[in-house]
């Protein structure tokens, strides 16, 4: 895996750089919200992050979490 391999978060689908998160299955976003982890400090162009590519897809159970 390089440091620009894609994957897609199973809790919200959006796709994320995994590189950017500490978990390989779940975007910084989530990652953060369910287990504390370090989320991206997020920079949206275009309807994504351009650090992370997170798109801003929320699960109805991490809406619930916040």
């Amino acid at each position: 895996m390089n440091d620009n391999s894609i994957g897609i978060c199973d809790e919200c689908g959006s796709e994320f750089v995994l590189a950017k998160s500490k978990m390989q299955s779940l975007c910084p976003n989530c990652a953060h919200i369910i287990y504390g982890y370090k989320n991206c400090n997020h920079v949206f162009k275009d309807g994504k992050c351009i650090l992370c590519l997170w798109n801003g897809n929320e699960s109805d159970y991490i809406k619930s979490l916040k």
